[in-house]
């Protein structure tokens, strides 16, 4: 956890400029993650919730959330994190600001003054020894059949994607549980949401290029593009399957909710960087039409989990 730290503290503008930006060849997930989590909250119907987002960065999240009405605190441990976060809160109209708040500190440990309806944590359960961390930390922050939202690396797409991580699969024997897993995903998608999908892929038909080139300047990614960051953090990122992680949601006493695929692939990943850029991202992101269905999570490269609190199931 020291290098990961160390690592978003060097990090922390290059970081958000590729989370939520989509040039060059970068798909930008964060950007979905908040998109997708405010979708769900959406469908509470509750305004009045209280939201803990842990990890949360630059406050893209909070930030979004407290424009949607909600009362929402941010914690993370990053100094420039935080710094980034309390400077955009600033400049934001008072009744938002207001019900804004970001705190500098390791979650589970840093003092807060309330139970809360939600806690958000995006993208930081891989960085955690096992999943089951989160949901204990989580515990002492919820209220009573309060929410736990959760993204995390999706360990199926290596099975889909091939990479060092497939290799990795196959050889600690592995590759088969997930293909498993990954076949009790596909069941027929209904009419309305593949109409919905036809029609992204006609919007998109219409807006790409009819000649295309490999300008080196639109091949950048946002960081590559504003700053001279080079990352240098090895990938320690755990991954999970849906599967797991709902399992160990119900052990510590979570009821599964809903999941959610982010970062679609319609194709074969490698092809990405083999086509003109986001010539790729802008056809598999028409998939994000389906990314309410279970079958979403074959081809999603991160899912968001959404998780009750339920101590009766304990």
């Amino acid at each position: 956890m020291a290098g990961t730290k160390q690592y978003f503290e060097e990090n922390a503008k290059q970081w958000i400029l590729d989370g939520y930006n989509d040039s060059g060849y970068n798909y930008p997930t964060a950007w979905h993650r908040v998109r997708i989590v405010s979708k769900f909250l959406t469908r509470l119907k509750n305004k009045r919730l209280k939201i803990l987002d842990v990890a949360c960065g630059g406050g893209d999240l909070a930030i979004c959330l407290a424009q949607e009405g909600y009362d929402v605190v941010g914690v993370d441990q990053s100094k420039k994190m935080i710094e980034v976060a309390e400077n955009r809160r600033m400049n934001l109209p008072k009744q938002i600001r207001n019900r804004l708040q970001f705190i500098r500190g390791e979650v589970g440990k840093v003092k807060l003054d309330a139970k809360f309806d939600i806690v958000t944590a995006l993208g930081f359960i891989g960085y955690l020894p096992n999943d089951s961390a989160l949901f204990k930390i989580a515990d002492t922050l919820l209220k009573p059949n309060g929410h736990l939202i959760v993204s995390c690396r999706n360990r199926l797409f290596n099975m889909r994607s091939i990479s060092f991580r497939t290799k990795d699969e196959i050889k600690n024997q592995n590759a088969l549980n997930l293909v498993n897993e990954l076949e009790g995903l596909y069941s027929q998608v209904p009419a309305r949401d593949a109409d919905r999908f036809i029609q992204r892929l006609k919007e998109v038909s219409k807006k790409l290029p009819e000649k295309t080139a490999y300008d080196k300047a639109l091949m950048l990614s946002p960081s590559e593009k504003y700053s001279s960051y080079v990352s240098k953090l090895k990938d320690p990122v755990r991954q999970s399957t849906p599967k797991e992680l709902q399992t160990t949601a119900l052990k510590c006493g979570y009821k599964h909710a809903a999941y959610y695929g982010v970062h679609p692939h319609l194709m074969d990943p490698n092809l990405n960087k083999m086509l003109p850029p986001q010539i790729f991202n802008k056809i598999s992101g028409c998939l994000e039409a389906l990314e309410d269905l279970p079958i979403s999570l074959a081809w999603s490269s991160v899912f968001i989990g959404a998780f009750q609190k339920n101590h009766g199931k304990k």
